[in-house]
């Protein structure tokens, strides 16, 4: 065994182990008690997968000066806290099934009818921000068929987990994100039922279109775009977030606009870099609620703009990349 396979097989161990761990304290004992006494470890355990020196570079390298140092401490201090929150709404919800339905308020339902009206099918284009888990229970719950592009680990025991602890309790159903094309072929088949496919759409390393995000060039993925032109679904962003509170709000906002002008290639490159635009409004509109780790900022550029984008050109992958 290698020494990474070897660290990847302790650490899927580990959570595994903390999994089960905690999953049954939370059957034995009262939710208050198991708040109090779960939480240290949980913010231990966000503390390591999403450490605060990363999310406090790339505050930087986004924002600059906007932000003093305190302030991108404070919000990197809010990106953990706000995960430490949602793992625990995600273990609640598999105890107590109508958890999502009593924490989550839904806004917005009327553009996610109008898109359904269409009956195409909707690529609910997601991010890592706020309770993302969380999306597909709560439409779940009322109804609505829906499916969650996920990159599952390869190793047996944890798909086996997947599929009986997590499945079940989240009212959706999940598409391995690998192999591609497998992946592609289940997409397309419940947008032709008018279902609705859930893709997160900022995992910007690992892209083949190059666009600007803070006015930086970042990777992006083709998937939603490329998916959403060859099967005429609507995409429909939609995310759960926050409130200063600790209220829950399911937002589902107005279908984005795909633009079709007879060329594959410009199409899809210009409604990804719309989406990136998007992601970035919605971004600036919650950086505490945002991992900060899917993409790699650099530093700080306050003037590149579309221009070097075309200068610099892009490459673009074949129709199963996502």
């Amino acid at each position: 065994m290698t020494i990474k396979k070897f660290y990847r097989w302790s650490l899927y161990r580990s959570l595994e182990g903390i999994f089960f761990l905690f999953l049954g304290l939370l059957r034995l004992l009262p939710v208050d008690f198991f708040r109090r006494l779960s939480t240290p470890t949980f913010k231990l355990l966000i503390s390591i997968l999403i450490p605060r020196r990363r999310i406090i570079k790339n505050l930087a390298a986004a924002f600059g000066e906007t932000y003093s140092p305190a302030t991108r401490k404070g919000l990197a201090k809010g990106v953990q806290e706000h995960f430490v929150k949602n793992l625990m709404d995600c273990f609640l919800q598999q105890v107590h099934p109508e958890h999502a339905r009593a924490i989550v308020a839904i806004k917005g339902i009327e553009n996610l009818e109008a898109a359904l009206a269409k009956g195409k099918g909707i690529i609910a284009l997601g991010a890592h921000i706020g309770n993302f888990v969380l999306v597909g229970a709560r439409l779940g719950m009322d109804g609505y068929p829906f499916h969650t592009l996920f990159r599952i680990p390869s190793e047996q025991r944890i798909r086996s987990i997947i599929d009986r602890y997590l499945v079940p309790y989240f009212h959706q159903h999940i598409i391995p994100s690998l192999p591609r094309r497998t992946a592609v072929r289940q997409i397309l088949n419940a947008l032709k039922k008018n279902e609705i496919v859930f893709i997160l759409g900022d995992n910007l390393k690992r892209g083949k279109v190059q666009t600007l995000l803070f006015g930086q060039q970042v990777p992006s993925p083709r998937g939603p775009v490329s998916l959403a032109l060859r099967s005429g679904a609507a995409v429909v962003p939609m995310y759960l977030i926050r409130n200063y509170q600790g209220g829950l709000h399911l937002m589902i906002e107005p279908e984005i606009p795909m633009t079709r002008n007879g060329s594959l290639s410009e199409g899809i490159t210009q409604n990804t870099q719309r989406i990136v635009d998007y992601l970035e409004t919605l971004i600036r509109r919650y950086p505490d609620q945002w991992n900060w780790l899917t993409v790699r900022m650099r530093r700080y550029q306050a003037n590149m703009g579309q221009q070097q984008l075309k200068d610099n050109g892009y490459r673009i992958s074949d129709a199963t990349e996502l």
